[in-house]
């Protein structure tokens, strides 16, 4: 199948840091989270890429919780207003779908469904922490509408936001006037990343510096910046994209896509020598939605079973074909907003790499 993704990759391409246009940087270098005595030279590097929405700032938020300090107060306060627009998009959303479908709401429900819409739009322009508590109701009415749920059971068929009922089903408590979002919510909250995010711990006596890179295409074109140096690459995809479109060219297949986007990455001199890991993520949605739509039907060159075996094996094939050496190369299944799977699956991944790599830079584990 072919693609509309490209990305040339060329050492002629860098621009050195402090150049003009080159990649900025954010970094949590902060004394409140900074592991101290960090030596700069001994940093192991890992690069956090994938998609949009396959799950990769997740998996830096979580980095956040195992070997740092979590969030802050004023994380918390930046969070709580996505959060809330999380929750509002995500009704929004299987309103429209409802439509689509031809689900009529109750007649009773009219009114509500009139009034959110107009909150709606009102909010989404002007942005705010505060939701009016008659607004908190209605919209509680509506999810809880056979209208709604039945809908929300068809979320294989159209874009729904992966954290719709984590939220919704919370609706008092986001919306209420004392609200701070706990580390599970943080951790659901959907935002794009549109720069260069960079986190320091400290792990099995390294020093690690992990690169966050926005998914979006528009946002590749940095990638490049950070592609010096690197211990380790850490690709990020989301099975449960094995049936949608490409958002940002409906012609191609989502999870082919990131195929072809991971297949350029390993394949690049830049990592020759690198050690790649593939996390396969979002597998509790994946394993859901097996039971309801078929891989046949968006992988033509798949001839297995239905069964959540079979199709996982055959996703994992695929990508792994594309490693030119897989003797550095490591994948697995992960859930990115499960804490404690995302630190099994890291201590398993780097564990497997940093003996070599901390004797490379001079310290012996």
């Amino acid at each position: 199948m072919g693609s509309s993704y490209s990305l040339v990759l060329s050492r002629k391409n860098i621009d050195k840091r402090n150049s003009p246009g080159s990649a900025k940087i954010n970094s949590n270098k902060n004394d409140d989270v900074l592991p101290k005595n960090l030596d700069k030279d001994r940093n192991l590097k890992i690069l956090l890429l994938g998609g949009s929405e396959c799950g990769k700032t997740t998996i830096f938020k979580q980095m956040r919780v195992l070997h740092l300090n979590g969030f802050t107060d004023a994380d918390k306060d930046q969070y709580k207003e996505m959060i809330i627009i999380n929750t509002i998009q995500s009704l929004g959303q299987l309103l429209d779908a409802s439509k689509k479908f031809k689900i009529s709401p109750e007649t009773f429900m009219e009114r509500h469904i009139e009034l959110f819409y107009i909150f709606k739009n009102e909010y989404l322009n002007k942005h705010s922490t505060t939701v009016p508590p008659d607004i908190s109701r209605t919209m509680k009415k509506i999810w809880n509408t056979s209208q709604i749920q039945t809908t929300y059971n068809k979320r294989w068929n159209f874009s729904l936001l992966d954290n719709a009922k984590y939220f919704l089903d919370s609706i008092d408590r986001i919306f209420d006037k004392d609200y701070i979002p706990t580390t599970d919510d943080i951790l659901h909250c959907r935002h794009p990343t549109t720069e260069i995010n960079e986190l320091v711990f400290r792990y099995k006596k390294a020093n690690f510096r992990m690169i966050d890179v926005g998914g979006q295409r528009s946002e590749r074109r940095k990638w490049i910046h950070c592609f010096e140096n690197v211990n380790i690459v850490l690709f990020v995809v989301a099975l449960n994209e094995f049936n949608q479109k490409d958002p940002e060219d409906d012609k191609y297949n989502r999870l082919l896509q990131n195929r072809n986007i991971f297949k350029t990455i390993v394949q690049s001199n830049f990592f020759r020598k690198t050690t790649v890991v593939l996390f396969f993520n979002k597998y509790d949605i994946f394993q859901e939605q097996v039971k309801f739509t078929s891989l046949k039907d968006s992988w033509k060159e798949y001839q297995g079973g239905n069964t959540l075996d079979e199709c996982t094996r055959f996703i994992k094939t695929s990508f792994q074909s594309c490693v030119p050496d897989s003797s550095r190369y490591y994948s697995h299944l992960t859930t990115a907003t499960d804490t404690s799977n995302i630190d099994h699956v890291f201590a398993s991944s780097v564990a497997s790499t940093v003996n070599q790599n901390l004797k490379a830079i001079g310290i012996q584990e």
